[in-house]
């Protein structure tokens, strides 16, 4: 039980660490001005902001998801109570990361639809995958400290995993089609609802494709999360990774961009004008 709670305290620590540095980040950017006591934001720095955003958010994503993987594959919890974290965590991860995706094929999607740049959406790809890999190192730097009997035997192993992946290559890649493709397209139809009851649904539908699919890839179907916790992992072939957690979510995505692509949401500095002319409306 200690080293469950090591393990949550730990990842309510990175939580807080990255919310105080987008709320840094947001202060040194778009001052709050005299008139109205509001905060807006130019739109040169909010292209900054969103990137610093995309950075900082996947940093703690990906951390978080390197302690729940090594509480999971630890046997200290069972499937319900593993289950109940990936929802609350994603809970928390949705409210705080204030509109970033965290996801490499958000970021593609938006350019396809001509929401965002070009420019914007390589910098966003950038600005993840280099979150992703200081994560690799960070989340090994945290576990160095022996703060838990867990984080000390995983240090003793040298910080050794195995593969995510529990299947052929080829279902691997269909799994992680599937799972991405019906969260993209469940996104299409989850914008229409209030941003409360969203998260929810958001959380429940990833909860569930974790339960459908973890034991064949670990239901990742975010390239920029597998690149981090799985990539480095022995049992497969970093070919073989890029085929599954790279390619199998890259066709969910566009297949899902094809059928729903007039529908698709919009860069997170758009979102908030949206949202911000709704309540206005409201």
């Amino acid at each position: 039980m200690e080293d469950v709670l090591v393990s949550v305290g730990v990842m309510a620590g990175v939580v807080t660490v990255c919310q105080l540095l987008r709320w840094t980040t947001w202060e040194l950017l778009c001052p709050r001005r005299r008139s109205g006591g509001r905060q807006s934001c130019p739109g040169p720095e909010a292209l900054r902001l969103e990137v610093i955003g995309e950075l900082v958010s996947t940093l703690q994503l990906c951390v978080c998801t390197h302690e729940l993987r090594l509480l999971g594959s630890s046997g200290l919890v069972g499937w319900i109570p593993g289950l109940s974290f990936t929802y609350l965590m994603t809970v928390v991860h949705i409210t705080t990361f204030s509109g970033a995706s965290c996801n490499p094929m958000s970021c593609l999607e938006q350019f396809l639809c001509g929401h965002c740049s070009g420019q914007l959406a390589v910098s966003k790809l950038l600005a993840q995958f280099g979150a992703a890999s200081v994560a690799r190192h960070l989340s090994e730097i945290v576990w160095a400290m022996d703060l838990s009997d867990l984080h000390w035997h995983h240090r003793l192993r040298q910080y050794e995993c195995t593969s995510l992946l529990n299947t052929t290559p080829g279902k691997g890649l269909v799994t992680e089609f599937f799972c991405a493709f019906t969260l993209r397209a469940a996104l299409f139809k989850f914008q229409f609802l209030k941003q409360k009851h969203k998260i929810h649904a958001v959380a429940a539908l990833i909860t569930f494709l974790v339960f459908a699919a973890g034991d064949l890839t670990g239901a990742v179907f975010n390239p920029a999360l597998a690149y981090s916790i799985t990539f480095n992992c022995v049992g497969t072939t970093y070919l073989e990774y890029c085929f599954v957690y790279w390619l199998g979510p890259l066709l969910g995505v566009m297949t899902a961009v094809l059928m729903f692509g007039n529908k698709s949401v919009p860069c997170a500095h758009e979102n908030t004008k949206i949202q911000t002319a709704k309540e206005k409306r409201a």
